[in-house]
């Protein structure tokens, strides 16, 4: 089975569950028509850093829970955006308070996976993935550049971190400024999924994204030959270079 993840995204309840429900909507009707290809819509992304309240306890887990009913047993990833990595908007309370906001997310076990910035910090990370673990919820680990693409070693240093600091999933999503850096990144994933890099411990699975229009080619490269899981959008993209959910099916089934 191959998996497809979309992003939730809406600033008030109102708009998420609206949003939700029209992803379900779609979801089904392509599966429908593309029923005995072996894609799914396993994942659904919560993007808290879209949701106005999401610093109220009471709130935050309200909504998750309904977000829960609504899709079932795919799975739930929670993802707190940051300003720095992409993150919709600049929230300085959440910014203080995200310790709380992780412990309040993964104690509710509510959600089955959680987003952790790598730059957040080794403290912090390797925190919140013992956490995690601990409940019994799995790691997505993950780098953002919205400016370069760094260089092949920075990039397998970075991921054998991620594995270290307690990451069950390594994501990299970084911006191409020419061509080369889109074929240097699908080259990369080529390699590591052979095994080709003896000299780093990585043996996670990993999601590696070229972004933006110049790099959308690697959204396509999924199983595998490529990432565990890649990123679709259903009425509004979360990153630069999304495809629509149909046009993933279209291409992949």
């Amino acid at each position: 089975m191959r998996n497809i993840a979309v992003s939730i995204v809406g600033r008030t309840y109102g708009e998420i569950i609206e949003h939700i429900t029209r992803i379900m909507g779609r979801v089904v009707e392509i599966e429908t028509e593309y029923k005995d290809s072996d894609l799914k819509v396993g994942i659904l992304e919560f993007r808290a850093d879209y949701y106005e309240k999401v610093t109220e306890k009471t709130e935050l887990i309200e909504l998750l829970g309904e977000v829960r009913r609504i899709i079932g047993d795919r799975q739930l990833l929670f993802t707190y955006r940051s300003e720095e990595e992409g993150g919709e908007f600049r929230h300085d309370r959440a910014g203080f308070m995200l310790p709380d906001i992780y412990d309040w997310v993964i104690n509710s076990k509510l959600v089955d996976m959680v987003d952790i910035e790598l730059m957040s910090g080794n403290y912090r990370v390797a925190r919140y993935a013992a956490k995690a673990h601990d409940a019994g919820l799995k790691t997505v680990i993950s780098y953002h550049n919205f400016e370069m693409t760094p260089r092949d070693e920075k990039i397998l240093d970075m991921m054998e971190s991620m594995e270290t600091l307690g990451g069950d999933v390594l994501k990299i999503a970084v911006t191409p400024n020419k061509e080369f850096d889109v074929r240097r990144v699908l080259e990369l994933l080529d390699k590591l999924k052979e095994g080709g890099y003896k000299d780093y411990r990585i043996t996670k699975p990993v999601v590696i994204i070229s972004m933006g229009d110049m790099g959308k080619k690697s959204r396509f490269c999924l199983g595998e030959k490529g990432s565990l899981f890649t990123f679709a959008y259903v009425g509004e993209e979360s990153a630069p270079g999304q495809v629509e959910l149909g046009e993933i099916f279209k291409k992949l089934a």
